[in-house]
């Protein structure tokens, strides 16, 4: 969920923010957390949890749990995991290919909500068909 989301919104983040290409993960985590958690949804996040190849992103405030209030029955839910999805998306557009889950929520009674992100891969730019 969300990943289409991400497709698309990468292109807006770039022309907006004049970010360039990022030169490893860390300065790739810290520009979602700071720039992009803050251009869309108006809040910030915290990058902690490091290692070679993974991080998390931890969210104080998520606006998007504002008002909601899960049924017993939907405690499973990852309520906000369109974060997960927007952040797949966009990173595979600038040629990440990552692996985006939710391992804590607020709404779950979580403290904090926590989105960890595996770097798997980069991938190989391709011109599209007919774009020689």
């Amino acid at each position: 969920m969300g990943y289409n989301i991400g497709l698309r919104i990468i292109e807006e983040f770039l022309a907006k923010s004049g970010q360039g290409r990022c030169k490893d993960l860390k300065k790739t985590a810290e520009v979602i957390a700071q720039v992009g958690f803050k251009m869309f949804l108006g809040v910030t996040a915290r990058v902690d949890n490091w290692s070679e190849k993974e991080f998390s992103l931890f969210l104080d405030e998520n606006p998007l749990t504002d008002f909601v209030e899960l049924p017993e029955k939907y405690h499973g839910l990852f309520y906000s995991n369109i974060i997960a999805g927007v952040i797949r998306g966009a990173l595979e557009m600038v040629q990440m290919k990552v692996e985006c889950k939710f391992k804590k929520c607020t709404l779950r009674g979580d403290d904090t909500t926590e989105i960890q992100v595996i770097f798997r891969e980069y991938l190989a730019d391709e011109v599209p068909p007919g774009d020689d």
